[in-house]
């Protein structure tokens, strides 16, 4: 099957408002040199679109089409996850205020619910593809006709794994080997079945958001440009293009106040996050923290919170632009810890965020 050529061509107005968009960001490099070189840019990850039988993954099609609103109404411009993959890596101008929109799964209620109104707006998208799921035909999921005919109309796809697995973390009894050989064949084989269907397996977006340095290190040695975890926070500049956050639309937190407070957020810029991100042996961290890149943005303090500790009493040397917070024994599985910080000028916060593996 060939994916990128046939007969998919009956939905020409989503078309028309890709070529529209297209046009505004050529005017807008053209016309706007006073842009910032590095854009303010967040990601809107949903799973399901009008789907209430799984709330904690879904987001209703009334609130998905005000979310959509929203963007258009406060001046957000959604460009391609292309267009966001050149300005990370060769430092591309896109507009000031930037969103993204990405579906993990390939669930069938983007394509029936979601995709519709995505059409209205003329907003590109990206979903990313499970393989698996696909070849056998599971029933909640979108089909390869449904591909095709997505990708016809300059739909976007990325990689989210072959079977869908965990990969933050070696299973019991695995040799060092044996967990190495899993990652790749999970990232690789996604990867060539997308090369199987003319696809262009440019961007992974590892399996329930788990991943740590060898994860990262193996899509990087497979080809992918980029690397898309579920991190809370907008792209930060010279963050690692294979831990780039995305905030998630779902559940508990697809409301629109929640959706306006995310989307709101700057991108907060950190180096040396402690512990890093990736594996902690035991759950055992000696402190939280990390280097701000430019401390001299913020002031009012620092807000560290770790998933199952709760906000963690954390202090802020501005003049080191070093944050420091006590560690803990972590139980759980997987942890995030998150750091926000109130910009002066601009009066909005920063927000970034890590995940830890517990072994």
């Amino acid at each position: 099957m060939n994916l990128t050529s046939g007969p998919w061509q009956k939905r020409k107005m989503f078309n028309s408002g890709r070529r529209t968009l297209l046009l505004l960001l050529l005017a807008f490099s053209l016309l706007a040199p006073t842009a910032l070189a590095f854009a303010d840019v967040r990601i809107l990850l949903y799973h399901r679109v009008g789907d209430s039988r799984y709330p904690s993954t879904n987001v209703d099609k009334e609130t998905f089409r005000l979310q959509m609103r929203y963007l258009a109404d406060e001046g957000y411009a959604v460009i391609t996850t292309r267009a966001l993959e050149e300005h990370l890596l060769n430092g591309a101008k896109i507009p000031e205020r930037a969103a993204v929109i990405h579906f993990d799964d390939g669930f069938l209620s983007v394509y029936e619910n979601a995709y519709p109104i995505l059409r209205e707006f003329g907003y590109p998208f990206a979903i990313f593809i499970p393989t698996r799921a696909l070849d056998k035909s599971y029933g909640d999921y979108m089909s390869w006709d449904m591909v095709s005919e997505l990708a016809g109309e300059g739909v976007e796809f990325g990689v989210h794994g072959m079977d869908h697995l965990r990969l933050g973390l070696p299973k019991d009894g695995d040799t060092p080997k044996a967990y190495s050989e899993r990652i790749a064949s999970e990232l690789g084989g996604g990867m060539e079945r997308f090369r199987a269907l003319n696809l262009a397996p440019r961007w992974v977006a590892y399996p329930y958001g788990e991943y740590n340095q060898e994860v990262m290190e193996s899509a990087r040695k497979l080809g992918y440009e980029l690397g898309f975890a579920q991190d809370p926070g907008a792209v930060p500049q010279g963050g690692d293009p294979f831990m780039v956050p995305r905030f998630a639309v779902v559940g508990t937190v697809s409301d629109m106040a929640t959706f306006k407070e995310r989307v709101g957020y700057e991108p907060l810029s950190l180096a040396d996050m402690r512990p890093p991100p990736g594996i902690v042996e035991g759950g055992e961290t000696a402190s939280f923290g990390a280097d701000i890149s430019s401390p001299e943005l913020y002031g009012s303090g620092v807000n560290l919170f770790v998933s199952e500790l709760g906000r963690v009493d954390a202090k802020v040397d501005f003049g080191e632009g070093v944050i420091t917070a006590p560690g803990a024994t972590l139980k759980r599985r997987m942890d995030r810890v998150l750091i926000s910080m109130r910009n002066k000028k601009t009066g909005r916060y920063a927000l970034a965020s890590w995940v830890l593996m517990n072994r």
